[in-house]
């Protein structure tokens, strides 16, 4: 008898040890960093499929993303509350579940314009408020692809586009994104471990 409670015991601190591992997986994975997989080609030659990243979602808490920030956004929802997101992330990291989430939805994106920017493509080049931006990252020739422009960013919105310019689906196709959709910056690449670092 002594036996079996000290087996139940036992089961009861690693049943105890499990949960408080996944609430604090949960709460570090929707309120400060997360885990993003690169799944296009759309970002080359700066990331490439299968690059693991880290998501800094402390980021944008108090500030606006830049021009130049590399970004992990949903195009069809919006981050919700602390409430939320995190029921979101314990749902996803529990063995055998599945949120139902479509993960072609999060993309990877470059922003190009702010709020109040002015943003036109003329003969393969960006300009940004009347400047020619330098984009010493870029792949491929930048179109318009059939979005009107110029264009002038609204508040809360965003510009965005893909390194690979010939092999993106990114403004010059949906148009504008909520900033409210932003998940963080991606700040890190963790893998492959040979191009581990800082995000540029």
């Amino acid at each position: 008898m002594n036996n079996l409670v000290k087996i139940l015991k036992e089961i009861r601190s690693w049943v105890i040890i499990l949960a408080l591992a996944l609430l604090l997986s949960a709460f570090i994975n929707s309120q400060l960093f997360a885990m993003a997989t690169v799944k296009e080609v759309s970002m080359q030659n700066t990331l490439y499929a299968d690059q693991m990243l880290v998501i800094n979602r402390l980021s944008y808490r108090n500030k606006t993303p830049k021009t130049g920030d590399i970004i992990v956004f949903y195009q069809n929802r919006e981050i919700g509350s602390f409430t939320k997101e995190f029921v979101r992330s314990f749902i996803n990291i529990i063995p055998f579940t599945k949120s139902g989430e479509n993960i072609r939805d999060r993309l990877v994106k470059r922003v190009i314009g702010t709020p109040g920017d002015v943003i036109d493509i003329v003969d393969g080049n960006v300009y940004l408020n009347g400047e020619r931006l330098a984009e010493p990252y870029v792949k491929g020739n930048t179109e318009e692809e059939g979005f009107p422009l110029p264009i002038t960013v609204s508040e809360n919105q965003l510009f965005v586009m893909g390194d690979n310019r010939e092999q993106s689906m990114d403004s010059r196709a949906f148009g504008l994104i909520d900033i409210s959709h932003v998940e963080g910056k991606a700040s890190l690449r963790i893998y492959p471990f040979n191009k581990l670092g800082k995000l540029n």
